[in-house]
């Protein structure tokens, strides 16, 4: 069995800012399979994350399109935010015992090492494989947690590199045109100036952290059900104003998810209380 892909799609569209569409399908070894694209573009312009799930592992591998060379080579000239959340959720998903393989123009690369960044990208691969997960088939809640977990960070690594543009009120992102379907000359676009817009961060964040508060260890859903899935707020651990312009966040330690309670009673002193107050305060209540 797979998981729902439009539920997959939507889940991670509500995550990511980027909207998804899925299909699901089997090849002809029987493996099942769940795949997820970005909606309103020509796939073979763009990507796919192909997730498949086996008796306790998953395997999520981002495949780029056959016309999809002026994209990958946007993505291979990422700004330094982008490269950043990159390593910080690659790094994230290797701490948790995943394996991930990365190549750039049919080469292993460490995803770690600077040096990726050197010269054109033409080629690129990724895929994320986590073994020893509390998963069976693929069709129960927990599994589904799972899932959406891992494929939420898969899509968070990808889309840090992806050549981005804000959309509307920034709570959704796109693909920007010139990315996609030019001859030559694609670069790298990101909008979101403001720090507690970019989507790239709150994605990676609690594709690093997870959906629980850092504070009082709710999850949403646990006390108002499915309604409140992913309902989470992202605390920066030092305030923005503080932040210099050309300051670069890291999702890993400058972010972290909190429940809108504690959020709220963190902000009620300036400089604001941190994590570690907020337990205090708990802990003797």
């Amino acid at each position: 069995m797979s998981p729902d892909p439009h539920s997959l799609a939507q889940r991670i569209t509500v995550e990511t800012g980027l909207e998804f569409e899925g299909r699901k399908g089997r090849d002809s070894d029987g493996t099942h399979w769940v795949e997820l694209r970005p909606a309103g573009h020509a796939v073979h312009q763009t990507f796919v994350l192909r997730i498949t799930i086996g008796w306790r592992h998953i395997n999520i591998m981002f495949r780029p399109g056959s016309f999809a060379g002026d994209l990958v080579r946007a993505m291979g000239n990422a700004d330094e935010a982008g490269r950043t959340v990159f390593r910080s959720v690659l790094s994230a998903c290797h701490n948790e015992g995943a394996e991930v393989t990365l190549t750039v123009n049919g080469s292993p690369c460490d995803f770690a090492d600077c040096e990726i960044w050197n010269g054109s990208w033409r080629i690129i691969g990724l895929t994320l494989r986590k073994g020893m997960l509390a998963i069976n088939e693929g069709n129960n809640a927990e599994d589904l947690r799972q899932i959406e977990l891992w494929s939420s960070r898969a899509a968070a690594a990808v889309i840090a590199i992806l050549p981005l543009e804000a959309e509307g009120d920034d709570s959704t992102i796109e693909i920007t045109a010139d990315a996609v379907g030019r001859a030559e000359g694609a670069k790298a676009r990101i909008d979101v100036n403001r720090y507690e817009r970019d989507r790239r961060n709150r994605a990676a964040a609690l594709a690093i952290h997870g959906y629980r508060c850092k504070a009082c260890d709710l999850d949403m859903s646990d006390r108002y059900g499915p309604i409140a899935a992913g309902l989470i707020e992202v605390h920066h651990t030092t305030p923005v104003s503080q932040l210099g312009a050309d300051y670069i966040i890291d999702p890993n330690v400058d972010l972290m998810p909190l429940c809108p309670n504690c959020h709220s009673v963190t902000h009620r002193r300036s400089p604001s209380f941190s994590i570690a107050e907020l337990r205090t305060m708990l802990s003797q209540t």
